[in-house]
């Protein structure tokens, strides 16, 4: 299966712009609310999972997940001390992280936002994949960022994750829209019997990925859609995020989950509607045969 082209920024500005047209002529409580209240009114969501593959050692092992902070749309470097330190009220296990740091450039000072992503603590790791706008911007700026924050980047690549004496896999691919991702290459030389986690920037890799053996895909760049109506759902979402926009889903045909965040920050529109910025922790739990 081939990746699709990347998103048209055009496009997606186009249809940005008619919405917000519709938005400013509404105007009222409607427009300030999800301009000025949601972008900023941040939800952790709590859930549990359960797997026959994981080991016992990591029963009852928490992960917290985020993604899509886009920094410098309508989101500075204060909005991420203040996210950061919501993340400092929980106590986990592993950091993820499926993309997006920047916006459209190095908007704020990397060095200071190192230095925040580095207070955040996982005692079994914190690990990324990059994001289309952390491939336009360039990974040789995001790159180090991530890195001197202390998370490792996976690309097209895996490693093993050890805790009293068992282990999972932890892999991550290329953003579909602006890199090549390589399930095959991934997991060359993984253990296809062993607990493994995907990060997937795009959440329709899933699709690629579901014919391998993986429990659960990470990923985010949908922003669940992020202006959202009743009966309709998302009103808009982007290519590569359209067959899982938003939350824990079933891959058909396969044993495989995929949660979907709907991130932090704003892309193309600096508002949200009934789709709240989310940080999501997962508890893993040891499923019995």
């Amino acid at each position: 299966m081939q990746s699709p082209p990347p998103i048209s920024r055009r496009a997606f500005l186009k249809k940005g712009a008619v919405l917000a047209g519709s938005f400013i002529a509404s105007g009222g409580l409607l427009g300030s609310y999800s301009s000025y209240i949601e972008p900023k009114w941040y939800e952790f969501t709590r859930i549990t999972l359960s797997f026959e593959r994981l080991p016992n050692a990591f029963h009852g092992l928490k992960l917290l997940h985020f993604s899509d902070m886009h920094i410098g749309h309508y989101f500075d470097i204060k909005d991420l001390e203040h996210v950061v330190k919501l993340i400092h009220n929980e106590t986990v296990d592993i950091i993820c992280f499926t993309g997006d740091l920047f916006d459209a450039d190095i908007s704020e000072d990397p060095v200071l936002t190192s230095q925040l992503l580095g207070s955040l603590e996982a005692p079994l790791g914190k690990w990324a994949v990059l994001g289309n706008h952390d491939k336009w911007i360039g990974t040789n700026y995001t790159l180090p960022i991530l890195y001197q924050g202390g998370f490792q980047t996976l690309a097209n690549a895996y490693q093993t994750i050890t805790y009293k004496g068992q282990a999972i896999q932890i892999a991550g691919v290329e953003d579909m829209l602006t890199g090549k991702p390589d399930i095959a290459k991934t997991l060359s030389g993984a253990n296809a019997k062993m607990f493994t986690l995907l990060l997937s920037h795009c959440p329709d890799f899933a699709d690629q990925a579901a014919g391998y053996a993986i429990d659960l895909q990470l990923s985010g760049h949908s922003h669940g859609g992020q202006i959202r109506l009743p009966i309709v759902g998302a009103v808009f979402t982007p290519l590569g995020g359209k067959n899982y926009v938003k939350g824990l889903q079933e891959v058909p045909d396969s044993k495989m989950l995929v949660y979907t965040t709907r991130g932090i920050g704003t892309t193309a529109l600096p508002i949200r509607l009934m789709c709240r910025p989310e940080i999501t922790v997962i508890t893993l739990e040891k499923r019995k045969p």
